[in-house]
């Protein structure tokens, strides 16, 4: 075993992160690590091989490591030769299912993360690599057993030596496995059951049937977003698994949800896939919430037409309802229609809180400063992300 050559982020057996050098395994430590930890396995004609029930498999171990410089210090990767793919085929010709794994070694701690050759396979591998954040490993560690399809499509599976049942489980029986938390499920459901296409006009005539406190404001889409989750909490009966805070006084949380069977705090938003982030609560609220335990963010993610370029419908229909002189008030900004394609769920705790920016507000009316916002780029939600579903086109 040698010492990579910096200092990146490493996790250890205490779920903690450190800065320190990786361990870059030999071929022969992986293979020494794999036998131990894999039940049914040996090492034969140059491949470790196993069998589960009536499958033979077989084990193509590569080591995790940071991926250099210039990339952060929290993305690793395993590095995908070009070999992979006659293996591959050659083991699908005898009926041998081969499977793509990374092994994190730190110190004490090892973990295994199995990258789904489905994504790989099918593309010209030359050398590639598979990625892995530093969230990843810690849930891995943390739970024993997580999953999460990143933003790119890529489906992981992080694990440790106590639950190779499940994992033989998942990978050979297709058996699903529990690994979230249950806040997880509720949002998968709750998305589930709405329209993924919202037209401004239908949404306020929506709301302000309801007569929703929020039913005239102008940045529709959030407020929709909000009035669908709290009539579906209500509806459902979810009080005892997340609430939706209203009516807060000033002292309390600024965030809108509250999970009680897990003690944190979350916050609902809608994000334009145009958009470069994620703009959250403020700054100081958030670092104080991550001192006791986590905050989650649950991001609705959206195409967005302007409603300039339809005749200005929604806006004219906004203003004659406020019965307000001026029917093209907030025409540039107002949101004609959006259409959803994905949402997120964004985990924010002590290690990755470093990774936030700062986004300043300016000024309030009387010339004091406002205090700034948290912002999450989008090119660093990959180590916030535990969480991700692509939705499909309706009809």
């Amino acid at each position: 075993m040698e010492l990579s050559s910096v200092k990146v982020e490493q996790i250890s057996s205490k779920s903690e992160v450190v800065i320190d050098f990786g361990e870059n395994l030999s071929t022969s430590e992986i293979r020494e690590i794999a036998l131990e930890s894999f039940p049914n396995t040996m090492f034969s004609d140059g491949k470790i091989l196993g069998r589960y029930e009536k499958t033979d498999f077989c084990l193509y171990f590569k080591n995790i490591s940071y991926l250099g410089n210039p990339h952060p210090i929290f993305k690793k990767r395993i590095q995908i030769p070009g070999t992979f793919k006659n293996l591959y085929d050659s083991n699908a010709n005898v009926n041998i299912k081969t499977l793509l794994l990374g092994i994190y070694k730190y110190k004490d701690n090892i973990v295994f993360v199995d990258f789904d050759t489905s994504t790989y396979i099918n593309n010209r591998i030359n050398n590639s690599s598979a990625h892995v954040y530093t969230i990843d490993l810690l849930k891995g560690c943390e739970t024993g057993f997580f999953q999460k399809v990143d933003k790119f499509g890529n489906k992981i599976t992080v694990f440790t030596k106590n639950r190779m049942d499940d994992y033989y489980k998942y990978k050979f029986e297709h058996t699903e496995i529990e690994s979230k938390i249950e806040i997880v499920n509720t949002f998968d459901d709750f998305f589930n059951s709405i329209s993924k296409n919202w037209f401004g006009i239908d949404c306020y005539k929506e709301m302000i049937k309801s007569d929703y406190n929020n039913k005239f404001q102008s940045e529709w889409v959030g407020f929709y977003l909000e009035f669908l989750l709290n009539n579906y909490i209500f509806d459902h009966h979810l009080y005892d698994i997340m609430k939706y805070l209203q009516n807060k006084k000033n002292e309390d949380v600024d965030l809108d949800l509250y999970f009680s069977k897990i003690n944190s705090y979350g916050d609902l938003k809608t994000h334009s896939d145009t958009s470069s982030g994620i703009i959250g609560n403020d700054y100081e609220t958030i670092k104080k919430l991550v001192e006791q335990g986590k905050v989650y963010y649950i991001v609705c993610n959206h195409k967005t037409n302007l409603d300039k370029d339809y005749s200005y419908e929604v806006t004219k229909f906004w203003n004659s309802v406020q019965q307000k002189d001026d029917l093209l008030s907030y025409s540039n900004k107002m949101k004609h229609d959006v259409e959803l394609n994905s949402y997120y769920i964004l985990e924010i705790n002590k290690f990755n809180f470093k990774y936030l920016d700062l986004y300043n507000q300016g000024k309030n009316s009387n010339g004091n400063s406002r205090n700034p916002k948290i912002s999450i780029s989008n090119k660093n939600i990959g180590n916030f992300l535990i969480h991700m579903v692509e939705f499909g086109d309706e009809g």
